[in-house]
């Protein structure tokens, strides 16, 4: 009897021992590719979350499976392999709606898709993660991103608006900065556009100048050709000082013209290449530049932050 009832109890504690083998293993492996991923081995870390997957797919750690799913689209975005990242992120999705990662992976899609050059599918998505997610800590970051699909599409007004909204409601945002520089392109890439209007308006100006005296001009000549041939005449004794005055003044006339046609001919030349054109575009550049430094630096911080994160629930837990 004492027998029969030890092993009533074995069979009772074995699979429980299990799981929490199979647990452990599977959270161990977890902890290999995240400490990876901090340290940007991020080949080394997708290694890690494959053989993990494989390894526990069907077995009691399923949640370090959907973990390593979320992780694994982060590293290969880390690597800029977009097709794979968004082919686990989007497996991640639609098969773990209730991990705790799955908001971060919301917002991670939408960042995606406009790196994968989709910034229409992206504002969507970001649009429904700041929507049902206002708490999140990523919303700041989420309105970025919603600026720069906005910015990539043209629409430059709705796009610092939504710059704006990241400095005055999230101003301890990592997109802070980023988009403080990003307002300052839109100015000056407004006033660029307000320049390369005013020289195309001055520019169809010109032309509609120099035409209109190139009719005057033709029209000096004729009147011109006829006062000549009336004073070369017979009649040359007989023109009145009246008309020759007025020989005079249409030859005065006519040299103003030409003098006027050849000052507008030069500035239409010129007007491409204009000093305020190419300083606009170097301060626009530079602007670019130190925006490009920000993003890599802010990317850096984002994934330092989440692995820190993720690292303390884990020592929660234990």
């Amino acid at each position: 009897m004492f027998r029969r009832t030890v092993s009533i109890i074995l069979l009772v504690l074995l699979p429980a021992c299990l799981f929490a083998q199979i647990a452990s293993g599977s959270s161990e492996a977890l902890r290999e590719g995240l400490l990876l991923f901090k340290q940007e081995r991020f080949p080394d870390a997708i290694r890690v979350f494959q053989a993990l997957i494989s390894d526990y797919r069907d077995e009691p750690g399923r949640e370090a499976v959907a973990d390593a799913y979320y992780w694994m689209s982060r590293a290969y975005l880390a690597i800029s392999d977009y097709e794979e990242a968004a082919r686990n992120l989007e497996y991640f999705l639609s098969n773990y709606p209730s991990n705790p990662y799955y908001p971060d992976a919301l917002y991670q899609k939408g960042r995606l898709l406009y790196l994968q050059d989709d910034p229409e599918s992206g504002i969507q998505v970001l649009e429904i993660f700041v929507t049902e997610y206002p708490e999140s800590e990523y919303v700041g970051s989420a309105y970025f991103w919603l600026g720069e699909s906005l910015f990539s599409l043209g629409y430059l007004e709705e796009a610092a608006r939504v710059f704006n909204k990241v400095i005055v409601e999230h101003p301890k945002s990592v997109k802070f900065e980023a988009a403080s520089y990003r307002l300052s392109l839109i100015e000056y890439k407004k006033r660029e556009n307000e320049l390369l209007k005013l020289l195309k308006w001055s520019h169809e100006e010109a032309l509609k100048s120099v035409a209109e005296f190139r009719r005057r001009e033709k029209a000096y000549e004729q009147a011109l050709a006829v006062y000549q041939r009336k004073l070369s005449s017979e009649d040359f004794a007989e023109a009145t000082e009246q008309e020759r005055s007025a020989l005079q003044q249409l030859q005065s006339e006519n040299e103003a013209l030409q003098n006027r046609i050849r000052a507008l001919e030069a500035r239409i030349a010129e007007s491409g290449t204009g000093e305020s054109v190419q300083v606009e575009q170097q301060r626009l550049e530079s602007l670019e530049s130190r925006e490009k430094a920000l993003r890599l630096k802010e990317e850096a911080l984002t994934l330092k932050e989440a692995l820190l994160l993720k690292l303390l629930e884990q020592a929660e837990q234990q």
